[in-house]
C-alpha cells in the first residue's frame, strides 16, 4: 500500500485522492482522459447519444422548476487504468440548482428496470454507471470503486458562490471493467439540473470547479484530476501532468415562441422520484425484540431447506435484515457453520444497501462494511440481504440437523462503539428424515452411536435478530444421507426501528460444513459493502448515512452465505450459526442483545432424542452479542498544543478507546470526508482527535516504532481506512509500509 500526496478537501466532501492497492492489471497510460457534462436519457445512455446543449422555453418551465436529466461522462481509452478521480461542478448561474444521484445507493426508477451486463440477467431501480457490473442476480447490481459526493448551495474554497457538486472516486485496489464498450457508454453519475421557473432568459453554463484544493498552497492538488497508473491528468496538464479534457453543458432559455438552431435539443424528461418501500412479509420464526434482526433464508425466503440423505446440495443463503430506521454505519460479522456444512462463498454484494461492497475473510467466514453515504449512515432496505452465501452441503453429510449462524455480529450505529442488539433467526438444514425442531430441551440430544450431532440453538429473541434460512426461508434443512449439498443461506435480520452503525460477526459450523462463501452484498443494507475474512469466517461492515446509523430493511439479508455440505458427512445434525455477533449501535460500549435462529442441517436419518417431551414449539432467546455495561475509567484529558509530539498508543484506535474494531474505521472515515471533524472519546466524550489522528496513520506511518509524532504533519489516507478494515478482519497487520 503506498500514498499519495494529493488529499483532496472541500466543505463536505473530502476525498483523498489514492489507490489502496496497484491494480492487478497495469496498462500503459493514456495520452489523454476526460469529462463532459450532458443530458442524459436511460434508454440511450452513452455520451454519444446525449447533448451538451439544451435550449427550453420559460413558458414551459412548471412552478416547481425545469429538472433536466443530466450526466457526467468520464472518457478513458485504456481500461483499468484509473486509480482515482475528482470532479466538482458549478453553474454561472445563481438560480440554477443540482439533486445527484448516487449510483450505488439512490433509486433512481420508480421501478426495477431490467438489463443484462455480461450475460448475467438482473433487475435495479438505480441506473447504470461507467464501470458497473453484476456479478449474479443474486448479489445484485454494484458500481465499481468508491464515490462520495458532496452537495452545497455554494462552495468559498472551490471558487463559486452559486451551486457545488463535488464528486470524488477510488479504485480502492480492485480491477474494474466498463459496463459498456467504452468507458462513456454509461455515465460516470446522474444528477438533475433544475432551472427554476422565475430565471431570466439567457445562456447559462454548467461548468467545472477549477481550484487547488490544498488551501495552504503547499502541494498543487487541483480538481478537476484524474490518477492512474503513475500519471496524473489535469486542465493545466503542466509539471509533468498528462491533459485532462473537459466539455462543458450550455442552457439556453427563450423567452416566448423562438426556433431554436439545428444543432440544439430538448433533453429527454425523466421522472426519478424515490420509490415506495414496501415491508416484506416475515415468516418462519417471528422476530420481534431485536434492535436490528437478521434472517437467513434461501431463495424462496426458507429459513430451513430439507436436503436428501446422500446427495449434495448447494444453496444459496441471503441474511436479510430489518432494521426499521434505525441508522446504520458498518456491519462487521463472522459466520459459523454446523461441522459438515460449508458457506463456500460470502458475496461483495449487499441488497439491503445498494451498491455497497462487502469484504470478506473466506478463511475466517468474516465479512463487514461501512455504510455510509458521506459522513451519514445509512438505513437499510428492509428485508433485503446484507450478506448474501452459498452454502454447500455434502453427500456424505451424516443425517441431521445443522444450521448456518452468526459466530460474531456487531451492527453498529455510528463512529462510537455502540452496538445495536441483534436477533438472529439462522438457517437450518435437515439432512434425511431428521425431524425439524425449534422446540427447546433441558438436555443435550442423545445421538446415535453412528453420528456426530452438534447441540443447536433454538430460534432466539434479541433487539436485533437473525434468522439462517435457504433461499425457501427454511431454517432447517434435510440432506440426503452421502450425498453433497451447497445451500445458499441468508442471515436475514429483524430489528425494527433501530439504528444500527455496523454488524461485526463470527461465523461458526459443525464440524465437516463448511461456509465456502460469504458474500459482500446485504440486501438488508442496499449499497453497502461487507468486508470479510474466509480464514476465520468474519464479516462485518459499517451501516451509516454520513453520520446516521441506518436501520435495516428488516426481514432480508444482513449477510449472505454459502453452505457445503461434503458428500459423505456422517448422518446427524449439524448447525450454521454465530461464532460472534455484535451489532453497533453507536460508540458507547453498548451492543444490542442478539436473538439468533441458526441455520440446521439434517443429514441422513434422523437424530433421536429420547428422554425429551416437548409440550409446543417455543422460541427461546440465546444471546450471541450480550449487552455490555460501559464501564467508566479515570481517563486524563490532555490538551494537546501545537508542536506536541505524541506516541501512538495502539494502532487502528481511531476513536481512543482501547480497541481496535470497525467503529474506529468510521471515525476514520468522518475524518476524511470532514477534516474539522472532532474525535470525542466514548466514554468521557473528551477530544482525543490528535491522538486518533496518530493512532489512525497506519499505513507508512511518520514513525514505525510509534514514538514522537506530530498530529500536525499526519496526513491520513483511504489507504489508512482500508489497511485497518483489514487488520479487523484479520488480513494484514498494521502499521505497514
Amino acid at each position: 500500500m503506498k500514498k499519495l500526496l494529493s488529499a483532496v478537501t472541500s466543505l463536505v466532501m473530502a476525498a483523498t485522492m489514492v489507490a489502496a492497492a496497484v491494480p492487478v492489471a497495469v496498462n500503459a497510460a493514456d495520452t489523454t482522459k476526460g469529462f463532459s457534462i450532458k443530458t442524459y436519457d436511460p434508454k440511450n445512455p452513452s455520451a454519444a447519444s446525449a447533448k451538451n446543449t439544451i435550449t427550453i422555453d420559460k413558458k414551459d418551465i412548471p412552478a416547481g422548476g425545469y429538472v433536466i436529466p443530466s450526466a457526467v461522462y468520464y472518457s478513458e481509452g485504456t481500461v483499468n487504468t484509473t486509480d482515482s478521480l475528482l470532479v466538482s461542478l458549478t453553474t454561472d448561474s445563481k438560480d440554477i440548482s443540482f439533486k445527484y444521484y448516487d449510483p450505488g445507493s439512490d433509486a433512481y426508477f420508480d421501478e426495477a428496470q431490467s438489463y443484462n451486463l455480461t450475460g448475467v440477467d438482473f433487475k435495479t431501480d438505480r441506473y447504470i454507471s461507467w464501470a458497473g457490473f453484476c456479478k449474479s442476480a443474486r448479489a445484485g447490481y454494484k458500481p465499481a470503486g468508491e464515490y462520495q459526493f458532496g452537495l452545497d448551495s455554494s462552495q468559498t474554497a472551490a471558487g463559486t458562490n452559486n451551486y457545488f457538486l463535488g464528486c470524488s472516486w477510488m479504485n480502492k485496489g480492485v480491477d474494474y471493467a466498463w459496463a459498456g464498450e467504452a468507458s462513456d457508454s454509461y455515465p460516470f453519475y446522474v444528477f438533475d439540473t433544475i432551472v427554476p421557473q422565475n430565471i431570466e432568459a439567457g445562456t447559462y453554463k454548467v461548468t467545472y470547479c477549477d481550484y487547488n484544493t490544498d488551501a495552504s498552497g503547499v502541494n498543487d492538488n487541483p480538481c478537476p484530476m484524474v490518477e492512474g497508473g503513475g500519471s496524473r491528468y489535469t486542465k493545466a496538464a503542466k509539471n509533468g501532468d498528462k491533459q485532462l479534457k473537459l466539455e462543458e453543458f450550455t442552457i439556453v432559455v427563450k423567452d416566448g415562441d423562438v426556433v431554436t438552431t439545428p444543432t440544439t435539443t430538448t433533453a429527454p424528461v425523466v421522472t426519478t422520484t424515490q420509490p415506495v418501500q414496501t415491508q416484506p412479509v416475515v415468516t418462519d420464526v417471528p422476530i420481534t425484540s431485536g434492535d436490528v434482526n437478521f434472517k437467513f433464508a434461501d431463495a424462496s425466503g426458507n429459513s430451513t431447506v430439507n436436503v436428501e440423505s446422500g446427495k449434495a446440495a448447494t444453496i444459496e443463503v441471503d441474511v436479510n435484515i430489518e432494521a426499521g430506521t434505525n441508522p446504520i454505519s458498518a456491519l462487521d460479522v463472522q459466520f459459523k457453520a454446523s461441522n459438515g456444512i460449508k458457506i463456500s462463498e460470502i458475496l461483495d454484494s449487499a441488497n439491503a444497501f445498494p451498491g455497497k461492497t462487502v469484504s470478506t475473510n473466506m478463511a475466517e467466514l468474516r465479512a463487514n462494511y461501512a455504510t455510509l453515504k458521506g459522513d451519514t449512515p445509512l438505513t437499510a432496505d428492509n428485508g433485503k440481504s446484507a450478506f448474501m452465501l452459498t452454502i454447500d452441503v455434502p453427500a456424505t453429510l451424516a443425517q441431521g440437523t445443522y444450521t448456518v449462524d452468526f459466530a460474531q455480529c456487531k451492527i453498529f450505529k455510528d463512529n462510537t462503539k455502540f452496538n445495536y442488539e441483534v436477533g438472529v433467526t439462522p438457517y437450518t438444514i435437515v439432512v434425511g428424515d431428521a425431524p425439524i425442531s425449534t422446540t427447546t430441551t433441558t438436555k443435550p440430544p442423545v445421538t446415535q452411536p453412528t453420528t456426530t450431532p452438534v447441540v443447536t440453538s433454538a430460534p432466539t429473541v434479541g433487539d436485533v435478530n437473525f434468522k439462517f434460512a435457504d433461499a425457501n426461508g427454511n431454517s432447517t434443512v434435510e440432506v440426503e444421507s452421502g450425498k453433497a449439498a451447497s445451500i445458499e443461506v441468508d442471515v436475514n435480520i429483524e430489528a425494527g426501528t433501530n439504528p444500527i452503525s455496523a454488524l461485526d460477526v463470527q461465523f461458526k459450523t459443525s464440524n465437516g460444513i463448511k461456509i465456502s462463501e460469504i458474500l459482500d452484498s446485504a440486501n438488508a443494507f442496499p449499497g453497502k459493502t461487507v468486508s470479510t475474512n474466509m480464514t476465520e469466517l468474519r464479516a462485518n461492515y459499517a451501516t451509516l448515512k454520513g453520520d446516521t446509523p441506518l436501520t435495516a430493511d428488516n426481514g432480508k439479508s444482513a449477510f449472505m452465505i454459502t453452505v457445503d455440505v461434503p458428500a459423505g458427512t456422517p448422518d446427524g445434525t449439524y448447525t450454521v450459526d454465530f461464532a460472534q455477533c455484535k451489532i453497533f449501535k453507536d460508540n458507547t460500549k453498548f451492543n444490542y442483545a442478539v436473538g439468533v435462529t441458526p441455520l440446521t442441517i439434517v443429514v441422513g436419518k434422523p437424530v433421536t432424542t429420547p428422554d425429551v417431551t416437548t409440550k409446543e414449539t417455543t422460541t427461546t432467546t440465546t444471546k450471541v452479542t450480550t449487552i455490555t455495561t460501559v464501564v467508566t475509567e479515570p481517563t486524563t484529558t490532555t490538551v494537546v498544543t501545537p508542536g506536541t509530539k505524541l506516541d501512538v498508543t495502539l494502532w487502528g484506535d481511531t476513536n481512543c478507546n482501547g480497541e481496535v474494531n470497525v467503529a474506529d474505521v468510521v471515525v476514520l472515515n468522518r475524518l476524511l470526508n470532514d477534516p474539522t471533524y472532532i474525535v470525542k472519546h466514548p466514554v468521557t466524550k473528551a477530544d482525543v482527535t490528535a491522538q486518533g489522528k496518530v493512532n489512525a496513520d497506519v499505513v507508512a506511518p511518520q514513525s514505525k516504532d510509534g514514538k514522537g509524532i506530530d498530529p500536525a504533519t499526519v496526513k491520513l489516507t483511504a489507504a489508512d481506512s482500508e489497511a485497518i478494515a483489514m487488520y479487523i478482519l484479520e488480513k494484514g497487520s498494521i502499521p505497514t509500509d
